[in-house]
């Protein structure tokens, strides 16, 4: 039975559930030549990979140039920096010289203090003047001897003047002799020594040519590895310059690659697109919730039907009729319930 009226409230609200995340976007920068996509992976499962797109046909032909010039750099600084025993001066052959020079003059230095025995020459050259000189002044004095014989004079006190000078004048003669004997020896020995050394001197100019020889041999093996090693110094330079050249082509291709805002741009459409999903999801409940509390106004606004007043009116009849608190009590929830009071 029915009295007028909508006796029921309003049902409450459905929310529809929460949206699933969004999926990242694949994204192509051709700016940089990169892209960010998810791919499915041998497991099955998503991943996300940021690669490079394939290469113009100019670039990537700069490209494989760029790493041959590197290729070709570094096997020629290999090269160039290798351990090569001809470019190096052999100090052996100088060294030899200057030994084999200097046993030389010690043993030309050795024959020169060593003096040799003049005695015997000297003493030969005194006998031999001895002997002139004694067989002069025993000529002389058998000549006189003779002469004197002949005159009858052989033992006056002429005879015997003469026999007496010419004995002094021999002693003073071999005395004579004797010392130039001596200055004989000196002479001989000066001259043996002068002699000696001219000889060795010139040895020695021809040592000092040869050494001279032996040094410019060995400067001009020094200036040739010198030479060399300038040359080698510089080719180096040059092929670290074409490395870098190399370096620098793969370098900017790195840096241009690495400079992609793709994975960066896909990960704000990603943020941006939940925010928008989950912002279109809360206006949603805001709507039902809005929408829900007008129901519940408009429900609470409407006055009581004739139905609920008589169920009110039987709860306090009934609190009435069984009396005391429990009474009061009892037909407090009946008339609550019948009338499903409005809040």
């Amino acid at each position: 039975m029915c009295f007028g009226g909508n006796d029921s409230a309003p049902p409450a609200p459905y929310y529809p559930p929460v949206p699933p995340p969004e999926e990242l976007m694949d994204v192509i920068d051709h700016v940089t030549g990169t892209q960010a996509i998810t791919v499915v992976g041998a497991d099955g499962k998503k991943k996300r990979v940021i690669e490079r797109l394939p290469r113009t046909p100019e670039e990537q032909a700069l490209y494989d140039q760029a790493g041959d010039l590197m290729t070709q750099a570094i096997t020629e600084i290999q090269r160039l920096n290798e351990y090569d025993p001809s470019a190096l001066v052999d100090f052996a052959p100088f060294v030899q010289v200057m030994n084999d020079l200097n046993t030389e003059r010690r043993q030309d230095m050795e024959e020169l203090a060593r003096v040799p025995d003049f005695n015997g020459y000297v003493q030969n050259f005194k006998d031999m003047n001895k002997r002139v000189l004694e067989e002069e002044f025993t000529r002389q004095q058998n000549e006189g001897q003779e002469y004197l014989n002949r005159r009858g004079y052989g033992d006056s006190t002429a005879a015997i003047e003469m026999r007496n000078t010419l004995g002094k004048n021999k002693a003073q003669a071999l005395e004579e002799s004797q010392v130039r004997g001596d200055l004989y020896g000196q002479q001989l020995k000066g001259a043996d020594l002068a002699n000696r050394q001219a000889a060795y001197g010139l040895r020695e100019q021809g040592r000092m040519g040869q050494l001279q020889r032996a040094q410019m041999e060995h400067q001009l093996r020094l200036d040739q590895r010198n030479q060399l090693d300038t040359a080698r110094q510089q080719a180096l330079q040059n092929q670290m310059g074409l490395f870098n050249v190399g370096a620098g082509i793969r370098g900017e291709d790195a840096n241009r690659a690495m400079a992609s805002r793709a994975p960066d741009l896909a990960n704000t459409i990603f943020q941006q697109s939940n925010m928008d999903s989950l912002n279109r999801h809360q206006a949603q409940i805001n709507q039902i919730n809005a929408q829900y509390q007008n129901q519940m106004a408009q429900y609470q606004a409407t006055p009581p039907s004739f139905g609920d007043t008589m169920l009110h009116l039987g709860g306090m009849g009934i609190g009435a009729y069984f009396g005391g608190p429990m009474g009061a009590m009892m037909g407090s929830q009946f008339s609550s319930t019948a009338t499903g009071r409005r809040r």
